[in-house]
């Protein structure tokens, strides 16, 4: 295989690489549970200044639907609180104090994943399907694409040569669509999970009366 061909198939797996790379953000971004890649995308205003999230943020993950964030300093919770909910306003917060050993108080925001209802899991559903349809379209316009910039150099190549070139474009192609394929399976099932941990959560609301007395254990008790 030529130098020219072994560059340009790097090229061309630096390219598929990218548009995988970009459909599993997007599908990060539709958030089920609490994954941390979410809020990298996030900034925080400080002094007419833009900052990352993780500089002036730690972030925790007490279970796997929530976030705990504590501010580096406190004096910048409220600019904290406006990044996060620019970027996800779906999420619901809460700010909660904690005294330390010394007596001082420490403020730091707990978000919690929105519930995935039928209505929610139907929504982030039907929207992977459309990235990763999306996603899928961009592969496909740049393998013709590739395919197109490279038929002059065959002209000067062996047959073998040729082969192997279209082989190896054709796998990282064919390895590229997988990839897709199983991002989107991923994220099927993972909001499938939390649609059926929604529901969990429903059915242990009506086994209790609106005290909290857990029905379902007052009907096991023994008659006296």
């Amino acid at each position: 295989m030529t130098n020219y061909i072994a560059v340009e198939l790097t090229e061309f797996e630096k390219k598929m690489s990218g548009y995988i790379m970009l459909f599993n953000y997007r599908m990060t971004n539709l958030c089920v549970k609490a994954e941390p890649t979410a809020l990298l995308p996030v900034t925080v205003a400080l002094d007419s200044s833009e900052y990352n999230f993780e500089d002036v943020a730690v972030t925790m993950r007490p279970d796997e639907f929530t976030f705990d964030v504590y501010p580096k300093n406190q004096n910048n919770l409220q600019a904290i609180v406006r990044g996060v909910e620019e970027m996800h306003p779906e999420f619901k917060m809460e700010v909660k104090t904690e005294k330390q050993d010394d007596g001082k108080e420490i403020h730091h925001v707990v978000y919690t994943m929105p519930d995935v209802d039928k209505t929610r899991r139907d929504l982030i559903n039907e929207t992977s399907k459309i990235f990763h349809k999306e996603c899928l379209a961009k592969l496909n316009v740049c393998f013709v694409k590739q395919q197109t910039q490279m038929s002059e150099a065959f002209e000067h190549l062996s047959a073998s040569d040729v082969d192997e070139a279209k082989d190896s474009l054709k796998k990282i192609y064919e390895e590229s669509k997988k990839q897709a394929d199983k991002l989107l399976d991923a994220k099927l099932q993972e909001t499938e999970e939390a649609y059926q941990h929604y529901l969990e959560g429903k059915k242990d609301d009506n086994q209790k009366d609106g005290s909290g007395f857990d029905v379902t254990k007052a009907m096991k008790l023994p008659q006296q």
